[in-house]
């Protein structure tokens, strides 16, 4: 499905998905796979039509269009979704690493259930209420979790009050691009640092490619690998940043 998409262009001239029928799909699928039994495959597409359209997150929609006189079901790939999810996986990540597996599983239970109590956090993730209120707190402080008083009378005293958490993950996204974005500065400030700071290893890396080149001391051999070494990782670091840039950085563009 995504890869017929793909072909056709995601989306339209007027800005809609594209939408195919079951029809469209099943002639692609038939024409790319090794399979002479067209009923095998039609029941197949049909079951996965189905999964897809029951899974939570919604990645495939289904409407119900007019052609020719004909009333006939059409699907799209809902991409925002599916950029989403991607933002999801990665902020779980994030939060694991963070504040552990415990505070991963309070955020992915407020993704999924939206407005919480403390006491229903608790159960639902089988988290002693103590750690959960500890754990919540930590995760409004950084801001990637948040609180909405629901008073049940006009006085707003705590004691008739409800106090629901939620994840907002419009605002979470946006303040983890921000995080990045400092991120990404100061590792690209590190590596100039690092350059710098081995000016005399640059030369020395820039002298091997002349042929009269005397050959390196094994002091110089063990400074040149751990450059190297150092470079590598900041380097793989950047490209990762630059990977979770791209996926945060199109939330204001899919909302």
């Amino acid at each position: 499905m995504l890869e017929i998409s793909r072909l056709h262009g995601h989306i339209t001239n007027d800005g809609t998905p594209v939408r195919l029928s079951e029809a469209d799909i099943l002639e692609r699928l038939i024409s790319d796979s090794s399979q002479k039994n067209s009923s095998d495959v039609e029941v197949s597409l049909h079951e996965c039509l189905t999964t897809l359209q029951n899974d939570p997150w919604k990645l495939l929609s289904a409407h119900l269009m007019d052609s020719a006189g004909n009333t006939q079901k059409r699907y799209s790939v809902d991409f925002s979704r599916i950029l989403d999810m991607i933002r999801v996986k990665e902020l779980e990540a994030v939060v694991r690493e963070r504040f552990g597996g415990p505070a991963c599983r309070i955020f992915r239970l407020l993704l999924l259930k939206h407005n919480l109590e403390q006491k229903q956090i608790a159960e639902m993730a089988m988290i002693s209420i103590k750690d959960t209120r500890e754990l919540l707190y930590k995760l409004l402080k950084a801001h990637y979790v948040q609180i909405q008083e629901v008073a049940r009378t006009v006085d707003h005293a705590p004691s008739r009050t409800f106090y629901l958490w939620h994840v907002n993950l419009s605002h979470v996204s946006e303040n983890i691009e921000r995080e990045l974005y400092r991120a990404l500065s100061n590792l690209r400030a590190r590596m100039m640092y690092e350059m710098l700071r081995q000016q005399e290893i640059v030369h020395l890396l820039e002298r091997i490619q002349d042929r009269n080149f005397i050959p390196l001391t094994a002091s110089q051999c063990m400074r040149v690998a751990r450059m190297k070494s150092a470079a590598t990782q900041l380097e793989s670091s950047l490209l990762r940043l630059d990977e979770l840039v791209l996926v945060f950085s199109t939330v204001a563009e899919s909302h």
